[in-house]
């Protein structure tokens, strides 16, 4: 089903994941999981801009071109205040080995690992089965891999931009798990100090632009 996001609408969500993804959930207190709240009081919500989905226990919020919004997005709008982090994972990371085609591939394959990122798990260079990885496919086309989906993130005809942006990508989503140079760094969602007209217009230049 999907409806307007309203005021009355001061909903405690969840997700476990990086904040690439758009899927959330009613907040249980799952430890594992990074805490959002809703402003019900956001202009854009405010304004009826913003659309809720909800199918079997999963949120996902909509723009009224009905494309999803990411938890990026939506604490860049500043429709989700971040409540609480999850503390990073213990679990051992097993996945399957990227197979890098060419020299560049092998070469940015090394600088993932040098940053202490797991193949298969945080990244993956090609094909991959990982649950929710970084990924970086031909044509330099960086994405995020989520329980077998996978969006683009990035493209460029420029291997160097492309490169920059996988490893950027990925070692956000490393930290996550307690690995990697930017573990205790917080990650800017690029509104800060922005006025709330300036992330309105900048939420209207999507709409009219596209993500």
């Amino acid at each position: 089903m999907i409806r307007t996001l309203t005021e009355d609408d001061a909903l405690d969500l969840e997700r476990v994941g990086y904040e690439r993804g758009d899927v959330l959930r009613a907040a249980t207190g799952r430890p594992d999981a990074h805490r959002y709240r809703v402003d019900p009081a956001n202009p854009l919500v405010v304004d009826g801009l913003v659309l809720l989905e909800e199918d079997d226990g999963a949120v996902r919020f909509l723009d009224t071109n009905r494309v999803p919004l990411t938890v990026r997005d939506l604490r860049r709008f500043r429709i989700l205040e971040k409540v609480a982090d999850a503390p990073p994972t213990d679990q051992e990371p097993t996945g399957v080995s990227s197979q890098p085609a060419t020299p560049d591939l092998v070469d940015l394959r090394d600088d993932a690992l040098d940053n202490d990122l797991v193949d298969g798990v945080d990244f993956a260079i090609g094909a991959s089965t990982a649950r929710e990885a970084i990924t970086f496919d031909d044509g330099f086309v960086v994405g995020y891999r989520d329980a077998g989906t996978t969006t683009t993130l990035f493209t460029s005809r420029s291997f160097a931009q492309a490169r920059a942006v996988f490893l950027d990508e990925a070692c956000w989503l490393g930290a996550e798990r307690g690995r990697g140079p930017y573990v205790g760094r917080d990650q800017a969602v690029g509104t800060e100090g922005w006025t709330s007209a300036q992330v309105v217009a900048a939420y209207e230049r999507r709409l009219l632009e596209g993500p």
